[in-house]
């Protein structure tokens, strides 16, 4: 009788467990391989932040090796390994389950991005890592792990096997010894043929290291094909007559903090909104709609053009649960329905436009300066008087910062005058050095109107 109980529930259940197959498709249809890269390269970075919480990177190391001639991709770090109970039991799960050890501020979220990338990346892998007193390795063959799907239960068979392990060992492994390495073999076509090009790999190079800015700035040392990784930095400028616009919300779950200031002209590339969560760089350098750059409402900010290269925007949200965070799975955009994002995204457009308001005032000076509507330029003047420095030394101190962006007044522009002629003119940078040093003056235009009244005093009035 509890026979057939047991066959009569059996048969009222209906399978709906997806194959390996479809699963792995969805899972990796959107990523590039930049993305796949990067979410194995996040790993590291959060193994780094386990091993040192407060932040002291120094000694600690990430190499990746990308070769199309010899099939394969690895990523080896030195960040403390992955202990066999968590591996066991959460980082290979498909998912972050209820329970999972979490590391607080980390960049790794949804308990997907390590897999993804094994998956997008090539047809085998290897796992194996050292930790404090444990060690694994683990192969997979995809393929075949593909076809072993559905056991002799009818249970659907979703799991990775060691291929040797030890545990809870009486000696301790030594720190410098405890790291990862991941191999990736037999690569995808389209992964192999991108790493054969340079021009891949350096892109893939520039996103890494802007993305990763924060942890290269603390002493992480990671090198892709040999080549060290480079923070770009992050730049304002300040002076005792300009105040960058800054907000902060440094209660609940995720904290803010927002920067908006001006920085070098340069060709455009670096202007933009930089969006920061748990100190990664996920969106930006951007001016795009998703940052403010062409809304009309509910404040009017202008597309994105060359009179706004200087415009730097800088945004820093941080949470001890990544969950919390207002990103998207891939980490390369934000959530634009989620509430803190649209919060966040209100006071960044109150702070861009202060900003974009001095942009417009330069553009205007130099017309009215052009067209001989105004004898001074006081705010290009402010700007060639102050100095370009880091953004962490903004950030360290509250002398450069207010509620919006702080400028001089500029001058008042007059009707344009028909009696008046503008004269210029260059010379050789060593000639102009030599006058500029004899009158003791700094501006071009000042020494122009010198010279000239020195010519006509003595040629034209005497």
């Amino acid at each position: 009788m509890k026979h057939n109980d047991t066959t009569e529930q059996n048969k009222s259940v209906i399978n709906a467990y997806p194959t390996k197959e479809l699963f792995i498709s969805i899972l990796v249809r959107d990523v590039t391989i930049r993305d796949a890269i990067g979410d194995l390269l996040d790993n590291s970075v959060d193994g780094a932040l386990r091993l040192r919480p407060e932040g002291d990177y120094q000694g600690l190391k990430v190499i990746m090796e990308l070769n199309a001639e010899e099939d394969y991709f690895r990523i080896k770090d030195n960040c403390g390994g992955i202990p066999i109970q968590t591996a066991r039991d959460y980082a290979f799960r498909f998912g972050r389950p209820e329970g999972a050890e979490q590391t607080g501020h980390s960049v790794g979220v949804f308990g997907i991005g390590m897999k993804r990338a094994l998956f997008r990346l090539g047809k085998k892998f290897k796992v194996e890592s050292v930790a404090r007193n444990s060690f694994f390795t683990m192969e997979v063959d995809v393929e075949e792990w593909k076809k072993d799907d559905i056991g002799k239960d009818g249970q659907a068979r979703w799991q990775f096997k060691f291929s040797e392990h030890e545990e809870d060992l009486e000696e301790e492994h030594l720190e410098e010894k405890r790291g990862t390495v991941i191999t990736v073999t037999d690569l995808h076509p389209g992964i192999q043929e991108s790493f054969g090009l340079e021009n891949d790999i350096t892109n893939l190079i520039n996103e890494l290291q802007r993305e990763h800015l924060c942890s290269i700035d603390q002493g992480l040392d990671i090198t892709v094909n040999g080549i060290h990784l480079e923070a770009p930095e992050l730049k304002l400028l300040v002076s005792d007559e300009f105040k960058t616009a800054y907000w902060e919300r440094l209660g609940g779950p995720v904290k803010v903090k927002i920067y908006a200031g001006v920085s070098e002209q340069a060709d455009g590339k670096d202007g933009g909104w930089y969006i920061f969560c748990n100190k990664r760089l996920v969106l930006g350098p951007d001016t795009n709609k998703i940052t403010g750059w062409g809304v009309r409402t509910p404040i009017r900010i202008p597309v994105y053009h060359s009179q706004f290269y200087r415009f730097r925007g800088y945004v820093f949200l941080d949470a001890e649960d990544p969950r919390d965070l207002p990103w998207t799975t891939a980490k390369t955009t934000m959530d634009r329905d989620s509430p803190v994002w649209r919060a966040v995204n209100q006071q960044m457009l109150v702070l861009m436009r202060s900003v974009i308001d001095f942009l417009n005032k330069i553009h205007d000076e130099k017309e009215h300066f052009d067209n001989d509507r105004i004898d001074e330029t006081p705010l290009q003047d402010a700007i060639d008087r102050a100095k370009i420095v880091p953004l962490s030394h903004v950030m360290s101190t509250k002398t450069y910062v207010a509620v919006k962006f702080v400028s001089p007044e500029p001058a008042k522009p007059g009707p344009k005058s028909n009696d008046k002629v503008r004269i210029s003119y260059t010379i050789p940078k060593t000639e102009f050095e030599l006058v500029k040093e004899y009158l003791g003056m700094d501006k071009a235009s000042e020494i122009g109107r010198k010279t000239f009244e020195y010519f006509f005093a003595r040629e034209i009035e005497d």
